[in-house]
């Protein structure tokens, strides 16, 4: 599923029914950001709370002892959490407290932090009798530059959590607004901190098998947010690029992938049309869109998309280039993934 996050001392409700609209089921904010004031966070989060209940999303609140001092409640009073409506919790504090996770379990949806749990804390968990099914591991986002994830660890953490078969869920950095105090964007991996959003949810849905994709910024473009909600739950992949005038007819169509795919480019299933003219045979560069001509014989008409420099071929026309932003998407392409060029 997909998430935004909504931070009390900027809530905006028009981003908030937007991106319902555009299939987000989940609303992270905090309740113990120093930087926001506790009067502000008491009178704010029950707006919040009403137009999510309206809208039909769950709203995952991260809370540690501090919350309770900001909603001016009792110390652990999660009964009057539960009164307010609250469906969900994610707990920065309390990991080894099972009965505390156990307890919770039985009126909220708990998210832990993925971050930090390792297999042997799953098996201690298991044996304490923490239901998987009423569980979610969520990874921090890290504001500082250099701090988040390295992503050849984050793959393997997260394998091993799927193994489990957990639900996992991380943070991409969004497009518009960032948030303070540093703006210098909200992920879960430090490699997708400046990143295209919907390049970084691609990665972390195809490459690193997770499941829910959060916005941690303030903001997101309303077509990334739908791009990415099309990925997670049909594959479809929209692929940003510049077609030469008599080639737009390519675009807005669905296009599936061959299933036996070489290394260097990926083959289109696409019919194939004889005697192509020979027009812009061009050095096939990373991005490239080509369509064989005349001279490939019976493949002429075969649409490629090139992943890896390939040298001049006069059999190929380059009719097209992928918007450079989005070219670590090819990487991602395999053969169940439908593209539609944009």
């Amino acid at each position: 599923m997909l998430g935004i996050s909504v931070y009390l001392s900027q809530y905006d409700p028009d981003y908030v029914q937007k991106s319902a609209q555009m299939g987000a089921k989940y609303v992270f904010t905090s309740l113990q950001l120093p930087e926001e004031d506790d009067e502000q966070v008491a009178a704010t989060i029950q707006k919040l709370l009403a137009q999510c209940n309206q809208l039909g999303l769950i709203l995952v609140p991260d809370i540690s002892p501090e919350t309770f001092n900001k909603l001016s409640l009792p110390a652990g009073d999660y009964a009057t959490l539960r009164e307010f409506k609250i469906q969900a919790l994610r707990l920065d504090y309390g990991f080894d407290d099972f009965d505390l996770i156990k307890n919770l379990q039985q009126d909220f949806l708990v998210f832990l932090n993925a971050s930090v749990i390792n297999d042997f804390y799953l098996e201690k968990a298991e044996q304490n009798g923490i239901d998987f099914n009423q569980l979610r591991l969520t990874y921090n986002f890290y504001p500082e530059e250099e701090t988040g994830m390295d992503w050849g660890r984050f793959k393997q953490r997260n394998f091993l959590l799927k193994s489990r078969g957990l639900v996992t869920q991380a943070f991409i950095p969004g497009d518009k607004k960032k948030r303070f105090p540093l703006y210098a964007g909200l992920p879960s991996v430090e490699r997708h901190r400046g990143m295209n959003p919907y390049v970084a949810a691609v990665e972390l849905i195809h490459e690193a098998q997770v499941d829910d994709i959060f916005v941690g910024d303030l903001a997101i473009s309303e077509k990334y947010l739908a791009w990415i909600k099309d990925y997670q739950e049909q594959k479809i992949m929209h692929l940003p690029c510049h077609l030469r005038e008599n080639y737009t007819s390519l675009a807005g169509q669905e296009i599936m992938i061959r299933a036996d795919q070489p290394e260097k480019l990926i083959r289109l299933l696409l019919p194939r049309t004889p005697e192509v003219e020979i027009d812009h045979p061009l050095k096939r560069i990373p991005g490239a869109i080509v369509m064989q001509n005349k001279l490939a014989k019976r493949y002429s008409g075969e649409v490629y998309l090139i992943k890896k420099e390939l040298p001049f071929d006069s059999r190929s026309n380059v009719i097209g280039y992928v918007d450079p932003e989005f070219l670590p998407l090819l990487e991602q392409i395999d053969e169940n993934t439908r593209i539609v060029f944009c």
